[in-house]
């Protein structure tokens, strides 16, 4: 940075503008500002440094009172710089706040002018207003310097008192200073990048690790699903576990469910024979129960038989003797009926063989169509069991057909459960690509909504600048009116001055003539006292005496036209005030091109606003979506394992139906159905039945005519009966006879029916060895064996779902052991990124394994600090004969930061000590080489800060002869490059040494500047 022009206006002590032209003042590099005490050198600099900042250095900004009490009270304060930082060229116009006089109160009051600033640029051959707000011309040219008013003032303009600043400043002010200066603030930007991308990079990290997390949580819910079941000596644990960990957790529980799946199974098969000996013992039970029973009801029927004999003995005597009288007296007719009736008996019992013969169950009993075969024996008996096992066996049947139906029903629920599922997870692939698309929109969206702020102010700058170049066009009307009234009435005012002038210039010439007019000869001169006229002066010819009345009156019409040229002045001055500022804010632009940018800015901001209401509702779907998910997952995992539920009684009720199926099978004997097989056995049974009765009676019809033949036989022999009149007495009537011969034949058939029921319970075995029957269970016995075998049943049931579960879970566990798998796979790059920068972002902010403990930008600021000190070295030699050396420390001192120490070497004691410990003629030298070899380093540092003009405010008097001869041969040496340096002092013997100076001249009026030099002349 290079100052070229200052210009002063009502600024500190200088009432009238006051120009310095730093090009000129500066042409031999060094230059001297020199004035008696309190005449305004250090105003100088505080112009400087309010026109680029707005502000003046220390206390005296606190004063704010910058305006010169010398100066007129209507003239503004105002301080202009042109200065240059690198090829740009710039210049700055300030003016503080201040009061200024009412126009309407008589000067009575007063009225505050606000501060002002004016920033352009010269573009071309053209100067460019770049800014006329304070604030935004004060951030601006903060960024060309690279330094703010603090930092501005302690290397390039080192005020009074504040010289050993930088000096011993501590490393948190250096370290602000430095970075400034040599433009390091890229270095903290890679510290913020690589934080920024750590903390990116962690929550890409903690993303990964939590869907991991999740699978796990979830492979968890299974087992913990699933421990009862198991019945695992330890839980699945409620405490954070990482995926790893988890992967072995589930590796682990895996192989316990394989061991308890082999176990299960065993067991099942277990429960499956305990299964088929219950229901064989219910069996067995529920056939001793029916045999029993029968055997019960044949011993009362027995008793029943053997009481009815009393009764149907006498009647079977009467019928014996009325037969055997009946054979005596009609011999032949009792024989012939007894013939036929066995005849007879013979028929039906051949009918009843042929129909039992023709029934289709008759070649598996051994049942021929042979009328004069007997029926085989057990006959009964073999059909009475299978019929009663057939009537077991369609009880299965209907158990096995209510099995199936069950277990079709169970199907289609799990199949309603499983479409349940699927369509969840339909619900969770397009939620999932809708969170995605949101979110990516969501994305895009937070770019245009952060961008509000700035349309907002864009559109403020934007109506502004409409309302500027409206006010522009009004104020540039004024202007230019109230200039020609202006110009006018400084017409008017010179003419009318002239004419006084003329006036007074024409008494000042009649002055002689008038006063020669008075002279009397022997009276004394009024003017030289001699009593001698010579020559007294005359009037000139022909013009008429300027009298003192035309002169005065002349002034007074001057004087009244010089006020009236003041107001018009003045009006013109602020119209064209208003004007230049309406300009600067860009007033003179195109009114159509500004309306453009208007409605530019206001279609900016409402579509941000969009954006902002658009992202807000996008962030509320974004929330919804997450519950709508989590209720998706919920609802598929819950119907998955519905339909495995529903899926496992349907196989066991299939299963229990098959067993069924496979007796139910071996009791069809060749029948379509148990049902068509219970028909067939009950008919077969009902025709065996009489055709077993068929033949007793045959048996019996022979016997009884063989007996009548023999009977017929030995009638001629002998008789049983005494006298004809028994024969005769012994005979019954065949009413009686038949009621007789019936009840006896009843009693005796029903014998028969005993014993042929005593012959089957006598090969079922219904009795013990010693000839008692056996125990019959009782209801409650065999309601305990159906229960024990329902158990079983239930026990098998409960067995077989326990292992389809496992075997699920299994599966289940294999899928989320390959989610998991992936997850790590995915997380695995990630980590070791996060891990990577973790370790350089340690680093770069002086952890981790950073042995000098500073941070990437305190490092790379040591660095340079350590060539501002080497730089600064040589100047402080040569300005004390090599004595002193500054030296950069890597210590930490205190809790201050490392890298940033500065030290100084005394050669003659060959000790290094805090700068604090120098003198003040010492500090006053390392403070100034320090400064130097700043700016030869700043300047030297491509992209960094071009210190051109430096400024040395006192310090000299601090120094002996030897020093100061010691202190400007380093100061002269600056010539060569290329850099100003201006000293203030009022040192006499830097007068002697430095020819360029600048001269500072203290009146009662205001201060004010003059320049002196062997080749500079005052002006």
């Amino acid at each position: 940075m290079r100052i070229h022009r200052l210009e002063m206006q009502a600024f500190g002590p200088f009432a009238e503008r006051q120009t310095i032209d730093f090009d000129e003042l500066g042409a031999h590099g060094l230059f001297l500002l020199n004035g008696p005490t309190g005449a305004g050198k250090t105003s100088v600099l505080d112009a400087i440094c309010f026109a680029l900042y707005g502000s003046v250095p220390g206390a005296r900004q606190q004063g704010r009172r910058l305006r010169s009490d010398h100066a007129d009270q209507d003239t503004a304060p105002e301080v202009v710089l042109e200065f240059s930082s690198g090829v740009r060229r710039f210049d700055v116009a300030r003016s503080p706040q201040w009061e200024r006089p009412a126009k309407r109160a008589g000067g009575k009051s007063t009225v505050t002018e606000q501060a002002k600033t004016l920033l352009r640029e010269f573009v071309d051959g053209v100067w460019v207003e770049k800014s006329s707000r304070n604030d935004e011309a004060g951030a601006e040219i903060t960024e060309l310097l690279g330094m703010n008013r603090e930092q501005f003032t302690k290397v390039v303009m080192l005020p009074q008192g504040d010289f050993a600043a930088f000096l011993r400043a501590d490393a948190a002010s250096r370290e602000q200073l430095l970075q400034q200066l040599f433009g390091t603030s890229r270095f903290e930007d890679i510290e913020r990048r690589l934080k920024a991308e750590l903390v990116e990079a962690t929550d890409r990290f903690e993303a990964a690790q939590s869907r991991s997390e999740h699978v796990l949580l979830r492979a968890r819910d299974e087992i913990r699903r699933y421990r009862d079941e198991l019945a695992a000596g330890s839980g699945a644990g409620d405490g954070a576990v990482g995926p790893d960990e988890g992967e072995a957790e589930l590796e682990q529980f895996r192989a316990e469910l394989e061991f308890r799946s082999v176990s299960a199974r065993k067991e099942l098969t277990e429960l499956r024979t305990a299964r088929e000996h219950a229901e064989k013992h219910l069996q067995e039970f529920e056939h001793r129960r029916a045999r029993g029973l029968a055997l019960q009801q044949l011993i009362r029927e027995e008793t029943e038989h053997a009481r009815a004999e009393a009764e149907i003995e006498p009647q079977r005597a009467a019928l014996q003797t009325s037969a055997a009288a009946s054979v005596l007296a009609g011999t032949v007719r009792t024989a012939e009926t007894a013939a036929q009736r066995a005849a007879a008996r013979r028929a039906d019992a051949a009918d009843a063989l042929q129909d039992l013969a023709a029934h289709t169950l008759a070649p598996a009993y051994n049942v021929l169509p042979d009328a004069g075969q007997a029926l085989p024996d057990g006959l009964a008996a073999r059909v009475g069991t299978d019929l009663a096992a057939a009537r077991a066996a369609l009880e299965d049947e209907e158990r096995a057909s209510a099995l199936l139906t069950r277990a079709a029903a169970e199907t289609e629920a799990a199949e309603g459960y499983r479409a349940q599922a699927a369509e969840a997870v339909t619900a969770l692939t397009s939620l999932r690509a809708e969170e995605t698309g949101l979110a990516g929109e969501a994305a895009g969206l937070a770019r245009l909504a952060e961008g509000e702020t700035r349309a907002e102010t864009a559109l403020a700058a934007a109506e502004e600048l409409v309302a500027t170049i409206s006010s522009y066009a009004a104020a540039s009307t004024r202007a230019e009116a109230t200039g020609k009234a202006a110009a006018d009435a400084r017409q008017e005012y010179q003419d009318l001055r002239q004419a006084w002038q003329d006036l007074l210039q024409a008494r000042l010439d009649q002055a002689a003539a008038e006063l020669a007019q008075e002279l009397a000869d022997g009276a004394p001169c009024p003017v030289c006292g001699g009593l001698e006229h010579p020559h007294p002066a005359a009037l000139p010819d022909g013009e008429a005496p300027a009298t003192r009345e035309a002169e005065q009156e002349a002034k007074k019409r001057a004087a009244k036209a010089e006020a009236a040229y003041d107001e018009a002045r003045h009006l013109a001055g602020a119209a064209a005030e208003e004007a230049a500022a309406l300009r600067a804010r860009g007033g003179a632009g195109d009114p159509e091109s500004a309306q453009e940018q208007l409605d530019a800015a206001r279609a900016d901001l409402e579509q941000a606003r969009g954006a902002v209401r658009a992202l807000a509702e996008a962030e509320r779907r974004l929330a919804a979506i997450g519950a709508e998910l989590a209720a998706a997952e919920s609802t598929r995992s819950e119907a998955l394992i519905s339909a495995a539920q529903a899926d496992s009684r349907a196989a066991a009720a299939r299963e229990q139906a098959a067993e069924l199926s496979d007796r139910i099978a071996a009791a069809l004997q060749g029948f379509d159905s148990i049902g068509e097989r219970v028909l067939s056995l009950t008919a077969f049974a009902e025709l065996a039945a009489a055709a077993r009765e068929a033949a007793g009676a045959a048996a019996a019809a022979d016997d009884e005519s063989e007996r009548v033949g023999a009977e017929l036989d030995a009638a001629l022999a002998g008789t049983a009966f005494a006298t004809a009149a028994e024969v005769t007495d012994a005979l019954l009537d065949a009413g009686t006879a038949d009621a007789y011969a019936t009840a006896v034949s009843a009693w005796e058939e029903q014998g028969r029916r005993l014993l042929v029921r005593r012959e089957a319970q006598a090969a079922a075995g219904p009795e013990d060895a010693a000839g008692e029957p056996l125990a019959v269970p009782d209801e409650e016995d065999v309601a305990e064996a159906a229960e024990q075998a329902a158990e079983a049943r239930r026990a098998q049931e409960e067995a077989g779902l326990l292992v389809r579960l496992l075997e699920d879970s299994a599966v289940r566990l294999a899928e989320y052991s390959a989610e998991l798998e992936e997850a790590l796979e995915r997380t695995a790059p990630l980590r070791a990124r996060r891990d990577l920068l973790q370790s350089v972002a340690d680093t770069a902010r002086g952890g981790g394994e950073n042995e000098y403990k500073m941070t990437l930008s305190t490092y790379v600021l040591a660095a340079r600090l350590e060539q501002v000190a080497a730089a600064a070295t040589e100047r402080l030699a040569a300005m004390t004969g090599g004595r002193y050396a500054l030296v950069h420390s890597d210590s930490k001192s205190g809790n201050r930061k490392a890298g940033l120490g500065l030290h100084v070497t005394d050669e003659w004691t060959g000790q290094r000590r805090d700068t604090s410990t120098l003198s003040g003629g010492e500090s006053f030298m390392a403070s100034l080489a320090l400064a130097l070899g700043l700016a030869d380093v700043v300047q030297q540092e491509a992209g960094g800060v071009n210190i051109e003009t430096l400024f040395v405010d006192e310090g000299f008097g601090s120094l002996d002869e030897q020093s100061l001869e010691e202190v400007m041969d380093a100061l002269e040496g600056l010539r060569d490059g290329g850099r100003v340096v201006g000293l203030v002092s009022h040192v006499a013997e830097m007068k002697q040494r430095i020819p360029a100076q600048l001269q500072i001249i203290k009146g009662r009026n205001g201060s004010s500047v003059r320049y002196s030099a062997g080749d500079l002349l005052s002006r």
